[in-house]
């Protein structure tokens, strides 16, 4: 049984697997390299709650602290007052998911400007940056129904949704087109996106206008802390790539991965 505990990330499965670590007596210090819990997809007022009943159950938060090597017990984290040392029994990586690349999404062609992971793409945005004015989001969930909203409140004259496995969110359909079930092949221009290529599983393609291509379909587990890749003893990955993002699928990756801390039996959800 760990007697310490550092938790990177503060979103909802960092928070979920800092209280049920904390409800088995272990000291656990939180980093998060954002300044405020939540997770870089603001996860909403559930999350806010369950940082609070972390504060109350006496975690100790570290924000604007970026987590950077994990070795022999103990992980180098940089924040405000610069490099520091928390040595831990047991380190928890909770540090969420990223669109997959474009390279992970298959899509050949142009190296062309305009070309944006969804999470670069919200942030962006939302501070007054216009991507395009035919931007086309890729994906049918949670981050794509944010973009959606955001690129058009940004000034987007018209967005297009292609979602390749379908529609997960509702309000992915308040874009100006939805296309499911179709692949983006291809993006090209020069030196800016002009146009990007569809395909779908009857042989049909498509080529559709475009000055800015967003990335935010499927979720991969970001692997960011040198020192903790892959699993080991003391390093346990709490992360769920779920689409869209539920309490319920959080529970399951925390549960999951302090599975190899607790037996079954001694873990019980918040």
């Amino acid at each position: 049984m760990p007697r310490s505990a550092v938790v990177v990330g503060a979103g909802m499965c960092g928070l979920l697997a800092s209280m049920e670590l904390t409800s088995q007596s272990v000291a656990v210090t939180l980093v998060e390299r954002l300044p405020a819990a939540g997770g870089q997809e603001p996860e909403g007022a559930e999350t806010d709650a369950l940082a609070e009943r972390a504060r109350a159950a006496g975690i100790s938060f570290r924000f604007g602290t970026l987590a950077i090597e994990w070795r022999k017990g103990e992980l180098t984290v940089l924040g405000v007052d610069g490099a520091s040392e928390l040595g831990a029994d047991v380190l928890v990586i909770a540090t969420g998911t990223r669109p997959a690349t474009r390279a992970e999404l298959s899509i050949d062609g142009d190296r062309c400007a305009g070309v944006l992971p969804g999470s670069a793409a919200l942030h962006i945005t939302e501070s007054g940056v216009l991507l395009g004015h035919r931007p086309v989001v890729v994906g049918g969930g949670s981050l794509a129904a944010t973009l959606v909203h955001a690129v058009r409140a940004g000034g987007a004259g018209h967005v297009t949704v292609v979602a390749p496995d379908g529609v997960f969110d509702p309000r992915v359909r308040d874009a100006d087109s939805v296309i499911e079930r179709w692949d983006i092949v291809a993006a090209t221009g020069n030196p800016r996106l002009q146009a990007v290529a569809l395909s779908d599983a009857q042989g049909g393609n498509e080529r559709l206008p475009a000055d800015a291509l967003i990335l935010a379909h499927r979720r991969v587990p970001m692997r960011n802390v040198e020192g903790a890749i892959d699993t080991a003893d003391s390093v346990i990955f709490c992360q769920s790539s779920a689409e869209p993002k539920s309490r319920l699928d959080a529970e399951s990756a925390v549960a999951a991965g302090l599975a190899q801390v607790f037996s079954p039996d001694q873990t019980n959800k918040e």
